[in-house]
């Protein structure tokens, strides 16, 4: 399953309900994020940086009733969500499912994906390919030593750079979108 980005507008929700002053909202995002793949890779999940994005989408979905309602330090929110995915992660890890005697593969669709893909790629400017490439590429605790290493040769912010790429990939999904469309129509 492909997982969609939030728009841009619901993650502009996020930083403002994080903190008014942008700056500092990037700051604490970044500290979130952080620290939620510190508690998933603490608790030895296999790849902690996608659970945190996970917890980030699951709040951003809320975000409309939680800038009204929840009363409290933010992070404690991202907390909670985040023990709700470990224990849904713990599940998956712990569930065995019998693969299908005779599953069909249509390799023509994937086949398309990749071509797609290849053609929403070669949209975007050179730099940025290099960079979301590069981005992830690795994982673990190489991929998040990567992502320092990409933010300070382009002498930006981790947090910059998250930004930077996330405008990429709604790029790339809207590509994305309207290639597989043509395809099957």
């Amino acid at each position: 399953m492909i997982r969609k980005p939030p728009t841009q507008e619901a993650f502009d929700k996020l930083l403002e309900w994080l903190d008014p002053d942008r700056e500092r909202a990037a700051e604490k995002y970044q500290k979130i994020h952080t620290r939620l793949i510190g508690i998933f890779s603490n608790h030895g999940c296999a790849d902690p940086e996608k659970l945190a994005d996970e917890t980030i989408d699951r709040v951003i979905a809320k975000m409309d009733s939680l800038a009204v309602d929840y009363e409290g330090e933010p992070t404690r929110y991202f907390c909670g969500v985040a023990r709700n995915i470990l224990k849904e992660d713990l599940k998956r890890r712990n569930t065995h499912e019998p693969l299908a005697e005779h599953q069909q593969i249509e390799p023509h669709d994937d086949q398309t994906k990749y071509d797609c893909l290849d053609k929403c790629m070669a949209e975007l400017p050179a730099p940025s390919q290099s960079v979301i490439l590069a981005y992830y590429a690795n994982r673990g605790l190489e991929k998040i030593r990567r992502r320092k290493r990409i933010a300070e040769e382009l002498g930006i912010t981790v947090t910059a750079l998250r930004l930077r790429v996330f405008q990429m990939r709604v790029q790339l999904r809207k590509c994305l979108e309207e290639c597989l469309e043509e395809a099957s129509g």
